[in-house]
């Protein structure tokens, strides 16, 4: 009992380490996931990613980056309701943060202002056709090339939004974390086999084996084991974590989740998402 209540201790405190990691993953994920349905002309997905983001963080440029995915989408209407909220929801904004949103909310109604405005009916005066005598051998009027400015580049969502500049370094970080776990454990896996060696040589040189010995070796036996399969159940999640965040790298960022599994008998891991 006293070592499976260890074991359940553990399993805790191997939890406890992962579970920012895995939060930071996950929310990253998100991030980019919003960035790129807002890109992609997706506001609806993208808002909505961005809602629960704040739902799990309460951090106000959530709000912020929903007002600039319904901009550059061209929903000026619900972009300035957006960055309103935001002045209201957000605390101990500087005065050039208040004047940059400011600056957003009167350009979406610019805006909307050109777009409710009746078009100005220019008067053209008919054109008189001229008469024109050829003249052999001239060469050909050049045709007239219509020059079009190209479009403005698309508004990028801002703030906690940002480009993943390291994606998988989540992941990546959460591996070493298990590695440093799993060598820690088989450092303490080998200081109980060299416990339980001493006490097996201490009995076996004794006449009447005495029993608090034969416990203790049994102790630190049971105990080697235990210290060895969690190390390498952490050794062998932090490989795998370690290796799908450079994977993640390589590909742009990877949404995947990685997570620990210990119990009576079980040491392993648990993995979802896309690989």
């Amino acid at each position: 009992m006293a070592t499976m209540r260890k074991l359940g201790l553990l399993a805790t405190i191997l939890l406890l380490l992962f579970a920012p990691f895995a939060h930071a993953a996950g929310k990253e994920a998100k991030e980019r996931a919003a960035r790129k349905a807002c890109l992609s002309g997706d506001y609806t997905k993208g808002v909505e990613i961005l809602s629960d983001l704040f739902i799990d963080t309460k951090d106000a440029n959530f709000i912020f980056n929903q007002a600039r995915c319904f901009e550059q989408n061209n929903r000026c209407e619900e972009a300035v309701s957006r960055f309103r909220e935001y002045l209201r929801k957000a605390s101990g904004l500087s005065a050039e943060d208040k004047a940059d949103t400011e600056k957003h909310i009167a350009d979406c109604q610019a805006l909307i202002g050109t777009k409710t405005a009746p078009e100005a009916k220019a008067e053209v005066a008919p054109a008189v056709p001229v008469p024109v005598t050829p003249i052999v051998g001239a060469s050909p009027t050049p045709a007239l090339v219509s020059m079009v400015a190209p479009a403005p580049a698309p508004i990028g969502v801002a703030s906690a939004v940002q480009p993943a500049a390291n994606p998988g370094r989540g992941l990546r970080i959460a591996g070493l974390a298990c590695g440093v776990v799993g060598v820690a454990s088989v450092g303490a896996g080998i200081y109980y086999y060299t416990q339980a060696k001493s006490y097996s040589d201490k009995v076996s040189g004794q006449t009447i084996p005495n029993p608090s010995d034969e416990s203790a070796g049994k102790h630190a036996q049971t105990m080697q084991w235990v210290f060895y399969g969690v190390g390498g159940a952490a050794l062998a999640t932090g490989t795998v974590m370690y290796v799908l965040g450079w994977k993640a790298a390589e590909a742009g960022g990877a949404s995947a989740s990685i997570a620990p599994m210990f119990g009576p008998g079980v040491a392993g891991i648990s993995a979802q998402g896309a690989f």
